[in-house]
């Protein structure tokens, strides 16, 4: 782009994850456009870990799924982003929806990715790098507009955030210690959920870490999830002999990063809460299933460790699915809990 953009949307209407990843993108463009008003447009669930973050002026809400379903929501809502008067538009979420809603707000400069569904509706196109991190992959999209400010040497930035307000890190400490859990204490941290059934590890697999984690390393452990992660929590502790501190569904985004940055590790399944607790800088052991990291979306952290099986099914997909398709699952029957405590060790600097 010739002269600086005065008003920037970035659209990532996506999962928590994937708003988690793109912030990297909303802080690069601050950098390199300081004085630009950047906007970003996100879906009801995932708007308040972006409120307050650096590299933003206004945090836009798209509720695709209910008020602004259909095609007169999408209508409604083009017809809002043209008061904006934005005049470039960088759209991470390969989403045939999300471009449309880019052209039909009027905006002049669309950049997305070559690969993406609305591909012909963008007047810039990048061909997405697959063997880059998504974190990378999102920072692509700056390939086209130069490096703002004169400066021909901005850093892309590539650290996540996640907002998380003096409020809340005072719900956390007030609630982890109603629960047992000290100041001085570093409790371990499981995020057992996922929206596809092929993600989540067994049940009675993670009980299995958290009897050894409470009842011979004698560590404080703690559920987190959402609502409907509620089911799946029950089931861990069903089977566990030592009961963690369970918090599903009690925790507001934020309220769960703050817990988060209250943890000396999270253990968890390739899902959002991943990516948050990247985020709040602690180290995170991951189990991934019907996932790999080939495809991208892995702990963007150097204090990560995956545990997985190595098979040739795998990747069975993008996201997973409800059950595996071959009926074996053993992507994820096949990791042993040991194998994830022995993980977990090694960043509590346990021999």
């Amino acid at each position: 782009m010739g002269t600086e953009p005065k008003r920037i949307l970035v659209i990532q209407t996506a999962f928590l994850g994937d708003v988690v990843l793109t912030t990297p993108l909303l802080q690069s463009l601050r950098n390199r456009f300081p004085k630009s008003h950047i906007a970003v447009l996100v879906i009801p669930g995932t708007a308040e870990i972006l409120i307050g973050h650096p590299g933003l002026d206004e945090v836009l809400v798209f509720d695709k799924k209910k008020k602004d379903r259909g095609m007169s929501g999408l209508f409604r809502t083009a017809r809002g982003l043209s008061e904006g008067r934005y005049d470039l538009c960088l759209l991470p979420h390969r989403s045939f929806r999300s471009a449309l809603l880019a052209y039909l707000a009027g905006i002049s400069e669309r950049i997305g990715f070559a690969q993406a569904p609305g591909f012909f509706l963008y007047t810039r196109r990048v061909r997405r790098d697959s063997s880059r991190h998504e974190v990378r992959r999102n920072l692509q999209l700056l390939e086209p507009i130069g490096s703002g400010n004169g400066s021909t040497k901005t850093p892309d930035f590539e650290k996540l955030w996640v907002s998380t307000e003096p409020a809340d890190m005072e719900w956390a400490n007030h609630r982890l210690k109603e629960v047992g859990v000290e100041e001085n204490d570093s409790p371990i941290a499981i995020a057992p959920g996922s929206v596809w059934a092929t993600k989540r590890w067994l049940p009675e697999k993670f009980a299995e870490v958290i009897d050894h984690l409470i009842g011979r390393m004698n560590k404080k452990v703690i559920l987190l999830g959402s609502r409907a992660d509620a089911p799946i929590a029950d089931q861990i502790r069903a089977h566990c002999r030592e009961k963690p501190i369970d918090l599903t569904g009690q925790t507001t985004l934020r309220q769960m990063a703050a817990v988060l940055s209250r943890s000396a590790v999270l253990i968890t399944n390739d899902n959002g809460a991943m990516h948050v607790g990247v985020a709040q800088g602690i180290p995170i052991v991951a189990v991934f299933g019907s996932t790999t990291l080939s495809l991208g979306y892995g702990p963007f952290s150097p204090k990560a460790s995956v545990v997985e099986r190595p098979l040739d099914c795998r990747p069975c997909g993008k996201h997973g699915y409800a059950e595996c398709p071959l009926g074996h699952f053993n992507c994820m029957k096949q990791v042993m809990s040991e194998e994830v405590v022995a993980a977990a060790e090694k960043w509590l600097g346990t021999p």
